[in-house]
């Protein structure tokens, strides 16, 4: 290497050593801000000269340090964001270098590379609303939400979280207690991002709720690698893999965030016919081929309804995989930001169809599991019902789940309807052949204020015949209306809603619903994530 080039770099290593002690001299002064004169300049760049005005006041870290910081970076040849392009030396043994190397004649210069420079001084603007420190505590401040453009990037923490405060007011007309209660229904933290490379991702969900008393659980945590991006030179999506406790992929109403329901939780048909989370391995993807793009993904997991199962020789899960499978599509119109609401006020026409699919062998020495479904419309375990009619037998059955679903969005107003069929059968140790049950929920929503003020109607019904064994079949309504006001969308709103029931065959501290209820539920909440 020619004596220029170390000079050069030695000349740039010494500025960056002067600029870190100057950093430091500022940053113990006495003074948090320090008064510029018209000679305080870093460099001056001709037509890019950022020589600082007089009176102009320096915070602790600056912004024009930063540009001079990461010019001396340049000049040392260690600013990898965009390479310069240059020739190797013949005699150098760089000739046969590997294909990330700048000097390798396949090296891509366009090809995202992870670094910490920064390219020009326009592209520091975002410092200026930025601030890091300690004031009467930790605390990152910026101005505005960024785009910072490090989708590319190779290691990236996000750090998310958001909360639904609920009033509710439960007027049994049956044998419940009347209910009046302040309640923290999800409090919600979430910790995402990428490590090593860009396509293997994770996500950690904590929560905590009232219901739960001062407990916080792991709610979600899974990891998945986009295999046909990083392997196959696939799109990002196309194709990967997914591991760890998540959400199943079976129904529409579950695969939807709690944050993006309009009303303010789930309906009793979509909680009936629930598979919920497990532990799992699974696979996802998605395909251009068609007319739209389609959607999928399976898993293999646990149990229906088995996410806060104990797992091990301790746990009390039977030996019998559950299987799941979930494709959705938009056929027509950009479906916009919203999941449910249509926030856009589409003028076209926006559709989104689905199917889902699960299925799992249910074994009653599989306590877990066996004392999971429930029947129409006593809400009562199936277990129970079993037992008691065919007392100290081994029981086992098979359960195979079925839904679509299809929603729209039209000039502010949407509206959602998914079916669910479930048929329980192939009975050992019972005399019974099969049992089924169908239901469905449909519900609109329309802005009468564009994005702001919303109006709502649910209809949600189960009917079957489980709650007899095989007998007549029986059926549970619940009837809801409500509104909504967005304060800026579903990151802040709140909700007021009221049901009727007529026989509840669920039971769930989320929807403030136990088995068999009849009544009248009132709920308002408000909705806060960021």
């Amino acid at each position: 290497m020619h004596f220029s080039v170390w000079a050069n770099r030695i000349r740039s290593l010494l500025c960056v050593v002067f600029l870190a002690v100057a950093s430091v001299d500022r940053a113990t002064s006495d003074d948090s801000m320090w008064p510029v004169t018209a000679v305080d300049r870093v460099w001056d760049a001709s037509a890019e000269s950022i020589t600082p005005t007089t009176g102009h006041g320096f915070s602790l870290i600056d912004r024009q340090a930063f540009i001079a910081l990461d010019k001396a970076i340049w000049e040392m040849d260690l600013h990898p964001v965009t390479p310069v392009a240059f020739e190797c030396d013949a005699d150098s043994g760089l000739s046969d270098c590997g294909c990330d190397s700048y000097c390798c004649d396949c090296y891509d210069p366009h090809q995202p590379s992870y670094g910490y420079g920064l390219d020009s001084d326009a592209d520091l603007d975002w410092i200026n609303g930025l601030r890091v420190g300690y004031d009467h505590g930790f605390l990152i401040a910026s101005q505005h939400a960024r785009n910072l453009g490090a989708s590319e990037y190779p290691f990236q923490l996000r750090f998310n979280g958001w909360g639904q405060l609920r009033h509710t007011v439960l007027k049994s007309t049956g044998a419940d207690d009347d209910q009046n209660q302040f309640q923290l229904k999800r409090g919600r933290l979430i910790f995402s991002g990428v490590a090593f490379n860009p396509d293997f991702h994770f996500l950690i969900q904590l929560d905590g709720r009232s219901s739960s008393g001062d407990d916080v659980r792991l709610l979600d945590y899974y990891l998945s690698y986009d295999v046909g991006h990083a392997k196959l030179g696939l799109r990002r999506g196309q194709f990967g893999l997914r591991t760890g406790k998540y959400k199943m992929p079976f129904t529409l109403a579950r695969w939807l965030s709690g944050k993006e329901l309009e009303f303010t939780d789930r309906s009793v048909a979509s909680t009936f016919f629930d598979v919920n989370r497990s532990f799992a391995w699974g696979i996802y993807g998605a395909s251009r081929r068609f007319v739209c793009p389609l959607f999928w993904e399976a898993a293999i997991f646990n149990g229906l309804v088995t996410g806060g199962a104990e797992t091990g020789s301790t746990g009390s899960l039977d030996s019998n995989f559950a299987y799941s499978a979930r494709i959705h599509s938009y056929p027509t119109g950009k479906w916009g930001a919203g999941e449910l609401a249509d926030f856009e006020n589409h003028q076209r026409l926006a559709t989104r169809i689905g199917l889902g699919y699960a299925s799992s062998r249910i074994d009653s020495r599989g306590t877990t599991e066996f004392n999971t479904l429930r029947v129409v419309d006593s809400g009562k375990t199936l277990a129970s019902l079993l037992s008691k009619r065919f007392s100290d037998t081994r029981i086992s059955y098979s359960v195979n789940l079925f839904c679509t679903d299809y929603s729209f969005k039209y000039r502010g107003l949407s509206g959602t309807l998914e079916y669910y069929f479930r048929s329980v059968a192939d009975f050992e140790g019972v005399d019974i052949s099969s049992l089924f049950d169908h239901g469905f929920w449909l519900q609109y929503g329309y802005f009468i204020s564009p994005a702001n003020f919303q109006l709502l109607t649910r209809w949600s019904r189960v009917v079957g015949d489980s709650g007899t064994l095989g007998g007549a079949n029986q059926s549970s309504d619940e009837i809801a209306a409500g509104a909504a006001w967005y304060f800026r969308e579903n990151h802040a709103k709140a909700v007021v809603d009221v049901s009727h029931l007529n026989g509840a065959p669920i039971d769930s501290s989320s929807l403030d619903i136990v088995p068999g209820e009849r009544g009248w539920l009132y709920r308002c909440q408000i909705q806060f994530s960021f």
